[in-house]
């Protein structure tokens, strides 16, 4: 068949013409561009304070660097993969960050893992401190949300608390039981019976192994005592490696309800994606970041799944590592605790935070609701509330609480002693003992002053634009660039994969807005 007028732009794969720049085939706002000018202009002293000296030539850190930020930005997150695009001359860009060189990948892992957490978040605060000179990051409104990551551990391969500590106290009572039935005689006599404290440490491996010498050396003198060789047997291939095992896994845990055998730093938690749709814990992360505009300001990493106590900490380590100390802090009603308002107000911050009832008590049906509270009359002379039916609640105790951080909360307890016979008792209290409430000034002083800064306009502005920043990050990480799931392990390495997502964000935040 004759085909006319039929015309092909010239196609020769022997052809070896190329550029003499390969900076020329990488589009002019390229991402690409972007990271390689803000990695330029770091001194090279920020990096170098992380060498020693000495030994073979290593790749430098500025390359190294590069091309990890620029596969965080192209969601590419393993080390093999980074190397295989570099080994296979996949990504040009890649290519022209790396100079052609082309690591392998333990030695991108080990950079990223040994070299990492100091230098990432030094790097950090310096593409920062780039980007508030260039005007693109403002550091007065601090919007601040907490996020959950799953750990690269197995979901299966958890260690409870509560069931170690049931564990330990049922082997506690066989040791006990063993040493009284070979020794005859009560393991310890106590003149007044032992405190809590001391009673979870009544049986411990070392005091096993002690008593499994002790044993042992008897054994010499009555070599056919069956009973005690059959004991002591039991104690060293039984108790004493369970004692030993429940104590490590309790150390481990800490205050933490749990963890993981595959990542002990990660806790289990409840995730937003759970896939089976049956409130499955993960082993994971509470990841904690602030933004201003859809650009990071600061990330810290967490083991505790709630966010309330990780706010103090959070904001120390803000300012600490990348000198972040906002005028206006903005979040949620998950952190609205009397301690973070206290701090807030120590360090001079603004707090639009909302707390746990405040939704509730912008609604009629509470503030016409004669039963709460808040709708009560206070005599302040005779320190007494009086209900809906006239009756008086007096000052019962005072209960006081310590936090981590030493911020110690006082709370008073009022009690009726009038509701029998009275007709509003069922639909005021269920309790037997009568209506009680609890009073702390202090949290309703923090929270009218909340609610009065909320209720301005500019509360209003700010708070409404919290869930269009800091979500809209979030989103960017699990959706856009399906980071839903660490590729490190431990506390330390996962820090420095937050680190470098982070800013992979903000340096695709800037390339979009030059493009723009």
């Amino acid at each position: 068949m004759k085909h006319d007028h039929i015309s092909f732009l010239e196609y020769n794969i022997n052809q070896l013409m190329l550029p003499m720049d390969i900076s020329e085939l990488i589009p002019q706002h390229s991402v690409a561009r972007v990271v390689n000018e803000m990695i330029e202009r770091i001194p090279d002293n920020h990096f170098l304070r992380y060498y020693p000296g000495g030994g073979r030539s290593s790749y430098h850190p500025k390359m190294m660097t590069k091309i990890l930020v620029y596969a965080y930005t192209q969601k590419i997150y393993s080390g093999r993969e980074i190397a295989r695009q570099l080994e296979e001359n996949i990504s040009l860009p890649l290519l022209w960050l790396s100079a052609f060189q082309k690591p392998d990948f333990r030695t991108i892992n080990r950079f990223r893992s040994e070299r990492g957490k100091g230098l990432v978040e030094e790097l950090f605060k310096q593409v920062l401190m780039l980007l508030v000179e260039e005007g693109h990051v403002h550091l007065d409104d601090y919007f601040v949300d907490g996020t959950k990551i799953e750990a690269n551990a197995n979901r299966y391969t958890f260690v409870w608390k509560k069931s170690t500590e049931n564990y330990k106290k049922k082997l506690e009572t066989k040791v006990d039981q063993l040493i009284q039935h070979i020794d005859g005689i009560v393991a310890k006599e106590e003149i007044e019976p032992p405190s809590k404290e001391e009673t979870k440490s009544l049986i411990t491996s070392e005091k096993i192994e002690k008593k499994v010498q002790e044993w042992e050396k008897r054994l010499e003198q009555e070599p056919k005592n069956k009973e005690l060789k059959k004991a002591v047997k039991k104690m060293k291939t039984d108790f004493l490696p369970r004692s030993a095992k429940y104590e490590k896994q309790l150390a481990t845990c800490g205050e933490r309800n749990s963890y993981s055998k595959t990542d002990p730093d990660a806790t289990f938690m409840r995730m937003k994606e759970d896939h089976m749709k049956n409130g499955q814990l993960k082993p994971g992360y509470n990841v904690q970041m602030a933004s201003n505009d859809q650009f990071i300001l600061a990330y810290t990493v967490h083991q505790r799944p709630g966010d309330t106590r990780c706010l103090i900490s959070h904001l120390q380590e803000a300012k600490e590592k990348f000198g972040v100390k906002a005028k206006n802090v903005i979040a949620d009603a998950g952190y609205g605790s009397e301690e973070n308002y206290a701090y807030l107000e120590e360090q001079g911050q603004e707090a639009y935070v909302k707390y746990g009832m405040y939704e509730k008590e912008q609604t009629r049906s509470f503030k016409k609701n004669p039963h709460h509270q808040s709708n009560w009359v206070y005599d302040e002379e005779k320190d007494v509330f009086l209900c809906a039916a006239g009756k008086e609640l007096s000052f019962v105790s005072e209960k006081r609480q310590r936090t981590e951080f030493g911020y110690e909360s006082t709370t008073r307890i009022y009690q009726c002693r009038e509701c029998e016979g009275c007709p509003f008792r069922s639909a005021c209290t269920t309790s037997k003992h009568g209506r009680s409430t609890q009073v702390n000034t202090t949290y309703q002083q923090y929270k009218k002053k909340v609610q009065e800064r909320l209720w301005t306009d500019e509360g209003k502005q700010l708070y409404a634009k919290r869930k269009v920043d800091i979500e809209s990050v979030f989103g960017q990480f699990k959706g856009n660039r399906s980071f839903r799931r660490f590729s490190l392990r431990g506390l330390a390495k996962v820090s420095i994969e937050i680190g470098l997502i982070s800013i992979a964000h903000n340096l695709l935040k800037k390339a979009a807005r030059g493009a723009a």
